[in-house]
């Protein structure tokens, strides 16, 4: 798993050459996964940003460098995105268009009826008219990025507990499985890791993300340092328990 803030600033490689840097990720709340990277393509293609899905990533990533399998020309070739409104379902529509990915969204899993990305784009693709299931309406899936998010204050069932400074990605699902929360302010300097499974709501007007379980839970929760040598970038769920 990665921290959301680390990387980045990773040059993104496509197989031609670099086209830019990533500045920030967009990821859905309600399943919590990542949907998207913004790159910022600054001196390689005159500063325009560009959203690229997962689904074009080849292999493993880290601070240093996200490799896609993309040529420069495509990327440029994308719709340009303004960061400063939101993300819009006509905008991933034209973005997943232009690259000829299938949509995401329509089933169950994660990704269609997949755990990860890169299932979703070698199964077969339905037409996009046939998937129009209730309830998986783009415009309704609340996609925010990590940059926005950071600094959401955390409410257990009792009480504010922290905000949250950080988020684990999973390498190969995209999913953020769990969020690091600076509880300095409330029990004495301590980062915790809370699972995102313990999240009941987000409060997007106060910015705020509710918990289903106890302060002292989250006291009492692991610190980044205690897990990071359990974490596995291979992970398709959580390679431990955290309540």
């Amino acid at each position: 798993m990665h921290l959301a803030r680390k990387i980045c600033g990773a040059t993104i490689r496509a197989v031609d050459g670099d086209v830019g840097t990533l500045e920030d990720f967009y990821f859905e709340e309600d399943r919590w996964t990542v949907r998207y990277l913004l790159v910022d393509t600054g001196t390689w293609m005159s500063g325009k940003k560009v959203l690229l899905s997962p689904m074009s990533v080849d292999g493993a990533w880290d601070v240093t460098s996200i490799r896609v399998s993309l040529k420069k020309d495509l990327v440029w070739q994308s719709p340009e995105f303004d960061s400063t409104g939101p993300l819009s379902g006509d905008h991933e529509r034209q973005v997943l268009g232009h690259y000829g990915y299938p949509y995401y969204w329509g089933a169950s899993g994660a990704w269609g009826t997949f755990d990860n990305p890169g299932a979703l784009l070698l199964a077969p693709t339905l037409r996009p008219e046939l998937v129009k299931p209730a309830g998986t309406d783009p415009e309704s899936r609340n996609l925010r990025s990590t940059n926005q998010s950071t600094g959401y204050h955390v409410h257990a069932t009792d009480g504010e507990i922290g905000h949250v400074d950080d988020f684990l990605i999973g390498q190969e699902s995209w999913r953020v499985r769990y969020l690091l929360v600076d509880t300095s302010n409330w029990i004495g300097g301590r980062s915790v890791i809370v699972s995102t499974d313990a999240l009941q709501s987000v409060d997007r007007q106060h910015e705020m993300l509710c918990m289903g379980i106890t302060r002292d839970a989250i006291k009492h929760g692991p610190s980044f340092g205690s897990i990071e040598s359990a974490l596995d970038v291979r992970e398709t769920g959580p390679p431990f328990t955290i309540i």
